[in-house]
């Protein structure tokens, strides 16, 4: 058993190795699966798929409909992120990350799905879980309402930013086509537009204000945004899973937010993630400033570019 620790412990600190830009004052659980950052400001941002560390005395997962590809160097890019917005605005969010690989648990389904029925992946899960819950808690506490991104990567040709609200492919075109309507609360955003001092669900997904707008102004293309509504047929699209539709529903009513898939070129790429990442901080911290219930920090020591 104690060689096993110890190999254990020998192999999350090799998984370790190179990742030096990790933001400072990290937890983790006691067997390194999970590790949590506190932040300074309302914005929680976890990565479920971004391990690469595989538990070598676990079955992979095989169940039925089990995915278990990595989403490469999505770990990076949120501490890239978490840089950038130190750097640039004197604050970091909330970061929690997955350093196990979604071969051994899925950290963005439900825990039977996650674990294929494997009892020695729950309580990865559920550690994985509590340690989101007490962000967006002592975020809410602090700054009275708070935004949650689950991080993802995606391999589509397209590239460009998904931002998933909750609204598939074929919802989201039938509404800006205005074919359909679509209830707040069926979305991401639901939690948001509860507030009377924010406009319709329409401005947040293809208005100038919405958060793929921003980016795509920044030279990052995003689907849905003012300039590029919807994806045309046949294109790829994610739209949220798991953690998005908890984390923002009606049990957590001063967090909304969405999930992004990430495309790799000149976004998770070493070459591209500082740009992006500046980018980013620029555009979220600005998103957040415009909302009267979220108490934002005053930027320190914020640079001119």
């Amino acid at each position: 058993m104690r060689v096993l620790l110890l190999s254990a412990v020998l192999l999350y600190s090799i998984s370790l190795i190179g990742q030096n830009n990790a933001p400072p004052g990290a937890t983790h659980d006691a067997a390194g699966h999970t590790s949590y950052y506190a932040g300074t400001m309302p914005l929680v941002i976890s990565v479920p798929h971004g391990g690469t560390w595989n538990l070598t005395e676990i079955k992979d997962r095989d169940c039925e409909g089990a995915v278990t590809v990595t989403d490469r160097e999505t770990k990076e890019l949120a501490f890239e992120i978490s840089d950038a917005l130190a750097k640039y605005h004197g604050m970091r969010p909330y970061l929690i990350v997955c350093n196990i690989t979604r071969k051994d648990v899925d950290q963005n389904r439900e825990i039977n799905e996650a674990t294929c029925g494997n009892p020695e992946m729950a309580k990865p899960w559920e550690t994985f879980h509590a340690y989101i819950d007490s962000a967006l808690a002592e975020a809410v506490a602090k700054f009275g309402s708070c935004l949650y991104i689950d991080l993802h990567g995606h391999g589509h040709p397209e590239q460009r930013l998904e931002v998933g609200y909750l609204i598939t492919d074929k919802k989201l075109t039938s509404f800006y086509d205005q074919s359909e309507l679509l209830s707040d609360h069926t979305t991401s955003l639901g939690n948001l537009l509860s507030r009377k001092e924010v406009s319709s669900l329409r401005e947040w997904l293809f208005g100038e204000r919405a958060f793929g707008t921003l980016m795509a102004a920044k030279g990052y293309p995003s689907v849905p945004s003012q300039q590029d509504p919807h994806p045309k047929e046949g294109e790829k699209y994610f739209n949220g899973g798991y953690n998005t539709r908890r984390y923002t529903g009606a049990a957590y009513p001063n967090v909304f937010g969405w999930q992004i898939e990430s495309n790799y070129r000149g976004v998770r790429d070493p070459k591209g993630r500082p740009a992006f990442a500046m980018a980013f901080s620029d555009v979220i911290t600005g998103f957040l400033r415009q909302f009267s219930f979220v108490k934002m920090p005053v930027s320190m020591g914020e640079q001119v570019r």
